[in-house]
């Protein structure tokens, strides 16, 4: 299918009542296993990759050319045959924005790195009006996403930094994104504990800005509490550390049945049963389609492109 735009997508799901998962990839096999996930519970998705992980200055490698990053995205997309968007998430700085318009990605998710208000929104309008010159949607966030140190926080250490309602409708009207993340209680890398969200702050932001709103740490969020956030304006759930865990976790599993391995294409990309890198898509597929159950997306494929709740098709971006 072609790619299917940010706003077509999340304004399917506001009106079906759902939120839309961003499953994060890092390599072929991540992003195989949720296109699969998507075809096999027929759900809209949003691939992509991380743009601060490919810069990490720790790397032992050259960071991936994000032209390939952006060329297997849009051959995935493309050859699915549900709706998919593919985003380049987390960006942290402008001129790696404007790559990832020019390589293909039709989402951004820009990332300021200032704590001055009047500079990020004149940095994040600036990505805007390129990215929809280009027929690209943008997502940013207002408030301080904390991260979790060893997969754990401290409730204290959570509940800094949240989204300010009134600083999030100024943000909104004087960039002109099409999504936000919010800081409400969620955690990104939260793998021990579950995350405490302030519904009656999601509330007020929802009752402050028109846009749908992103919720970043889906790893830490409990899955009861996902209608909760739907029903307050939450169109996206963004999942990533989970992942990482599911795929290690099923690359674990090969391991322990030891083996006497000749090739190392058996064991990375063969598609045999010693394959840990077959064996590591294979589970991560599996709790993508959990998720997607989850999250309502599951069988609302064919819901993407409908007319919206004003009674006229969106086909902006």
């Amino acid at each position: 299918m072609p790619l299917t735009s940010l706003n077509k997508m999340l304004n399917a799901a506001s009106k079906g009542g759902y939120a839309v998962g961003y499953f994060e990839s890092w390599n072929l096999e991540s992003l195989k296993a949720v296109v699969a996930a998507a075809e096999e519970m027929r759900s809209p998705v949003i691939i992509g990759f991380n743009a601060g992980i490919l810069a990490d200055r720790r790397r032992i490698l050259p960071p991936e050319n994000l032209e390939y990053l952006g060329a297997i995205g849009g051959i995935a997309a493309r050859t699915a045959t549900v709706p998919v968007a593919v985003i380049l998430n987390e960006i942290p700085s402008v001129g790696i924005a404007m790559q990832g318009i020019r390589l293909g990605f039709n989402t951004l998710m820009y990332e300021d790195a200032t704590e001055d208000l009047e500079e990020s929104i004149r940095r994040t309008r600036q990505v805007v009006k390129a990215a929809h010159a280009a027929g690209v949607g943008v997502e940013s966030k207002v408030g301080h996403m904390p991260i979790a140190r060893n997969g754990a926080l401290s409730s204290a250490e959570a509940r800094r930094g949240m989204t300010d309602p009134q600083e999030a409708r100024r943000f909104v009207r004087e960039t002109g994104v099409d999504a936000l993340g919010v800081s409400v209680g969620n955690v990104e890398v939260l793998m021990k504990g579950k995350a405490r969200m302030d519904l009656g702050l999601l509330s007020r932001i929802r009752d402050a800005v028109e846009i749908p709103l992103v919720m970043h740490g889906g790893s830490g969020i409990p899955d009861e509490q996902v209608g909760a956030l739907v029903a307050r304006g939450v169109c996206k759930m963004n999942l990533g550390a989970a992942l990482n865990v599911a795929f290690l976790n099923g690359m674990k599993r090969i391991l322990k049945h030891g083996g006497k391995y000749v090739s190392p294409k058996e064991i990375l990309g063969s598609g045999l049963k010693v394959d840990l890198l077959a064996a590591g898509e294979l589970a991560m597929k599996e709790l993508v389609k959990k998720k997607m159950v989850v999250y309502g997306s599951a069988n609302k494929a064919g819901r993407v492109g409908q007319r919206n709740t004003r009674g006229v098709t969106d086909d902006r971006l």
